[in-house]
């Protein structure tokens, strides 16, 4: 249910899903400072999240956006030697909460892409499609003008949070799988 201070779904979102928001950035981060190995990751991260969601989020504004980020992940993983299995997405979600959780991550990458760039990795230079990708601002412009029109509460602000949430919680457990696999292969 929202809460009072909450006046829009854009707010309510952000509040309601900060949390699990914060433990995927500080997975990313991690990830972040592992070098070669870590880049490798983050690109499987990112084309398992937009791999999955592409079969069922053509409602989504964003669409194009993961089509796009799908292909050039999948082009980098594949340079990489690292191209993975596709989990099954564990819900069917609202096209807002893609919208909300694709569009908000081209803001993250950003400033990972200048991380990524700035190490100076062999990696980024020929598999770097994925971090020359555009950053679609204007698919997160269009996002906010919509979240910010919609009210906080109701049963479809509820399903586009818990929907929301679970996304992150897929990333999370997209991260949780690869670290497992890697301990598996170096075991």
């Amino acid at each position: 249910m929202a809460k009072a201070q909450y006046e829009n779904l854009r707010a309510r979102l952000r509040g309601d899903t900060r949390h699990c928001h914060a433990a995927l950035d500080d997975q990313v981060t991690r990830l972040d400072q592992q070098g070669a190995e870590g880049y490798a990751r983050f690109l499987l991260l990112q084309w398992r999240l937009f791999a999955a969601l592409e079969p069922v989020s053509q409602s989504a504004a964003c669409a194009p956006v993961i089509r796009d980020l799908t292909q050039r992940a999948g082009a980098d993983l594949e340079q990489l030697g690292r191209l993975g299995p596709v989990p099954r997405l564990p819900l069917d979600p609202h096209p807002l909460a893609v919208d909300y959780v694709v569009c908000g991550s081209r803001l993250g990458t950003k400033v990972l892409r200048k991380r990524w760039l700035d190490r100076g990795l062999p990696e980024t230079a020929y598999a770097g499609s994925y971090l020359s990708a555009p950053p679609y601002m204007d698919y997160w412009r269009g996002y906010v003008a919509r979240a910010e029109a919609l009210p906080a509460g109701g049963a479809a602000a509820d399903r586009i949070v818990t929907d929301a949430t679970g996304l992150f919680e897929f990333c999370l457990e997209c991260i949780d799988a690869e670290s497992a696999e890697g301990r598996a292969v170096h075991a």
